[in-house]
């Protein structure tokens, strides 16, 4: 499968002729959708906010809602979700690269899929096709989904015990499920054909505690205040405003959106994937010409879609003997959308 990506920033494109992708993360694009001069991009994932509302308990969610939007930011999982996007090679794909401004840069590379759920698995990383539809609710959440499984395998290896992986499978395959299925709006064409990969710093359990990364953050709030200090999950942590108006500039996470009314935004953070375990071949293809000379050579031979088994089928008879103590848990949460 041939995925085409356009990138602002000739720099930027280029960091994949040594194998990597940046991805962005996906809570400072909920709070300030990008505009980007691509015509997809500025896409509002609503109903991934209805997943997170479900996940952290509430009923009609408003992300700005200062309370609702507390209990994001100290989270475990989600200020560390990221995403990135590809367009998937097919006989419309001149009329995608026609959407783009002229200052962007193109790369490309060909995608090791695998054979059984049809989706790319990194480490801690995973690509899947997005799914169109009219409704998300027409889409099932029970069942046999590639991508749960996908993400699995992206992040068995980093527990030694793998029932303590189960609470991070069941954040990741919840928040997924809305991430690749896309409602089509009045903006909607079937040009966008689009490629997602989901990327995340999973916490790690240590010593029965689960453990995450601190996160640098910016906040911006309204009236030009910005407020620096680091996100730390299940901690109201203080940052350091740079008004002079105020006589302490430090403030509490908590009342800095209580303060603000939840009306902020924060800076992205870009997570940096290494696509070589999913693609062999990969490469830096240059501005909008050369990237419709490619196209327009990868129309003509287009090369078959390669496999590979990172996944087993396995089937068991749940009447075998040592099948009667197993236990069975939920690798999603079902969400009322």
């Amino acid at each position: 499968m041939i995925l085409i990506r356009g990138i602002k920033g000739e720099a930027y494109a280029r960091k994949i002729e040594e194998g990597i992708v940046d991805c962005r993360d996906v809570l400072s694009a909920l709070l300030y959708p990008p505009q980007t001069g691509y015509e997809y991009s500025d896409y509002y994932e609503k109903n991934l906010v209805r997943a997170l509302a479900y996940l952290t308990g509430r009923q009609y969610p408003d992300l700005h809602d200062s309370e609702f939007l507390y209990s994001i930011l100290i989270d475990y999982y989600i200020p560390h979700i990221y995403v990135t996007y590809f367009h998937i090679l097919n006989s419309r794909s001149l009329e995608w690269l026609d959407k783009f401004e002229d200052d962007y840069y193109f790369i490309a590379m060909d995608v090791n899929l695998d054979r059984i759920t049809k989706t790319a698995i990194g480490n801690e990383f995973f690509g899947d096709k997005m799914t169109y539809v009219n409704n998300i609710c027409e889409s099932e959440q029970n069942g046999m989904n590639g991508f749960y499984v996908a993400c699995m395998c992206s992040i068995e290896d980093l527990f030694e015990n793998k029932n303590e992986m189960v609470p991070s499978l069941r954040v990741y395959n919840t928040l997924a499920f809305s991430l690749l299925h896309r409602e089509q709006d009045e903006k909607f064409t079937d040009i966008e054909n689009e490629f997602r990969i989901i990327a995340y710093d999973c916490p790690r359990v240590k010593n029965g505690k689960l453990i995450q990364i601190p996160r640098e953050t910016m906040i911006y709030g309204t009236y030009g205040i910005k407020y620096k200090g680091i996100l730390e999950a299940a901690t109201d942590t203080v940052f350091k405003s740079n008004s002079f108006a105020f006589s302490n500039p430090n403030k509490m996470l908590s009342s800095i959106l209580r303060d603000e009314h939840g009306g902020i935004t924060i800076d992205s953070k870009f997570k940096p994937i290494d696509i070589r375990k999913i693609s062999n071949d990969y490469r830096f293809l240059g501005g909008k010409a050369e990237c419709e000379k490619y196209i327009k050579e990868m129309l003509i031979r287009k090369p078959k879609e390669k496999y590979v088994n990172r996944t087993v089928l396995r089937k068991h008879n749940l009447n075998d003997e040592n099948m009667k103590d197993a236990k069975y848990v939920s690798s999603y949460e079902k969400v009322e959308y």
